[in-house]
């Protein structure tokens, strides 16, 4: 009888321990490094962002978008990222809407370069430039 007394004292006390939430060792730096890399790849968007500035050209065809893309991941890398740019009217309408690949490396904690040659809808008065997505780099 005692020995199955303490044998549930035993269990109780291992369990008890040994919640969910715990890790069993801790992690090294690498592991968490990795975890990170991980984390940010996934979701390119939330780490990627474009600052820009469209220079419209009267006397000719095309205008040029210029700007930066902002990359604020600690550790991801990312390549060929997606902007959709999108014109408006005066009253805020859609006017058009379409994609450009910008094909460059983006480094972790960096501002890289872009220029866009584009046509804009003779009605345009504002665009809005936005990272569709990209591609991550192991």
């Amino acid at each position: 009888m005692k020995t199955i007394v303490k044998l549930i004292v035993i269990i109780t006390l291992v369990l008890s321990s040994c919640n969910g939430n715990t890790p069993l060792h801790q992690k090294t730096a690498e592991e968490l490094r990795q975890e990170l890399k991980v984390k940010e790849q996934t979701n390119p968007i939330v780490y990627l962002s474009a600052e820009y500035k469209l220079d419209v050209t009267f006397w000719t065809s095309q205008d040029v978008i210029k700007g930066f893309i902002n990359n604020s991941a600690s550790i991801a890398r990312f390549k060929d990222v997606v902007l959709t740019i999108t014109y408006f009217t005066e009253t805020d309408t859609e006017s058009k809407s379409e994609n450009f690949v910008l094909y460059k490396f983006f480094e972790p904690n960096s501002k890289t370069p872009f220029e866009i040659k584009t046509k804009s809808p003779n009605a345009t008065k504002k665009i809005e430039v936005k990272v569709k997505e990209a591609v991550p780099v192991n």
